[in-house]
């Protein structure tokens, strides 16, 4: 009993002290590389870990408002990305994807929370602020999950391409929520993926990740087709054709379509694509198409060099890999010095 109660005493404290320390904690300088990243706590190979997951749900349980929800699971996403650095310098990559996957949970909630808090004030400047401050923090997510995919094995890339995709998924919300109020500023537009990944692999992520966010918007949108084509700044006379009621099947929408200059021959790959991405209504796969067409006027893919590093970076860099090769070869000689509860198991 007394275990028990010395147990629970514990998570206490622990939940109170990372509770107040990640609301302390500050956004990454949207500056810095990935060496500006907080320092890693328990990492997933600890046998800790659990506590710390379990600290950081009580302490997002206590944390009150929208705003700081947001602000709270930025924090818990920029951890999550200093996690998976960590674990990777230690030669420790089977790891990886579990620790992606609560960084785009986190990452997912933080811009959901954010937009709510814009939603309920529209002139929340507070909320406008920080969804600015997420979207340059982009590309020092970025710079991390690029370093990362080019040490870990190939079965563990694509956890890192998800994580990639959804940090670019994020910054694309941003810009949406940012223009809407005329609040741009210095957040770029267009979204650039650091040249160390491969071009297929960011091209692919890329359209991915519109694809994604072009779905979601048409699966969740309930303006009907003729206010979205008018919506968005459709010619009237093509607008007009709509029905006011929507399309009856998809036998109506391939004949809108055809009547306005869409070739026939296509319409099967149009609507097996609409099928495919979740579209079970002939008005849900025209927003997609309308939405698609759309976004594509924002949207490019495009690269740019990282961010040169200081030589003070530079050397901390140096020093982390010759470590992390250290360890390898240790490792795979099997002279690496194992912690001694792991030693006495075996």
């Amino acid at each position: 009993m007394k275990k028990i109660t010395l147990l629970i005493t514990l998570l206490i404290l622990i939940s109170f002290t990372v509770g107040v320390s990640a609301q302390e904690t500050e956004l990454p300088d949207p500056g810095l590389s990935a060496e500006g990243l907080p320092k890693a706590g328990l990492t997933p190979d600890s046998p800790f870990y659990f506590l710390e997951i379990i600290a950081e749900n009580v302490g997002t349980f206590f944390t009150f408002g929208d705003l700081k929800k947001a602000e709270r699971y930025t924090v818990l996403a920029t951890e999550r990305l200093a996690e998976a650095k960590a674990v990777i310098e230690k030669g420790k990559p089977e790891l990886i994807e579990k620790t992606m996957e609560r960084y785009e949970n986190q990452l997912n909630k933080s811009i959901a929370r954010a937009e709510k808090a814009m939603e309920k004030d529209k002139s929340a400047e507070k909320a406008t602020e920080f969804v600015a401050k997420i979207g340059k923090t982009t590309y020092t997510h970025l710079d991390v999950l690029a370093e990362v995919y080019e040490k870990v094995p190939e079965e563990a890339k694509p956890a890192i391409e998800n994580a990639m995709k959804a940090s670019v998924k994020r910054h694309e919300k941003v810009v949406e929520a940012l223009r809407a109020k005329n609040a741009l500023g210095e957040v770029p537009e267009v979204v650039s993926l650091p040249i160390g990944v491969p071009q297929e692999v960011r091209e692919r992520i890329q359209i991915k990740a519109i694809e994604e966010l072009v779905v979601e918007e048409a699966l969740q949108s309930s303006e009907s087709p003729r206010e979205l084509c008018t919506k968005a700044g459709g010619p009237p006379e093509m607008c007009d054709k709509i029905p006011v009621d929507g399309f009856e099947s998809f036998e109506t929408l391939k004949t809108f379509f055809v009547g306005v200059g869409a070739p026939a021959d296509q319409w099967a790959l149009i609507e097996s694509k609409c099928k495919e991405f979740g579209a079970t209504k002939p008005d849900e796969c025209f927003r997609i198409l309308l939405i698609s067409s759309s976004k594509a006027q924002y949207t490019e893919i495009k690269t740019v060099p990282a961010r040169a590093l200081t030589e003070e970076e530079m050397e901390a860099r140096t020093r982390a890999e010759e470590e992390s090769n250290m360890l390898q070869i240790e490792r795979e000689k099997g002279t690496t010095n194992a912690p001694m509860e792991y030693i006495n198991k075996e």
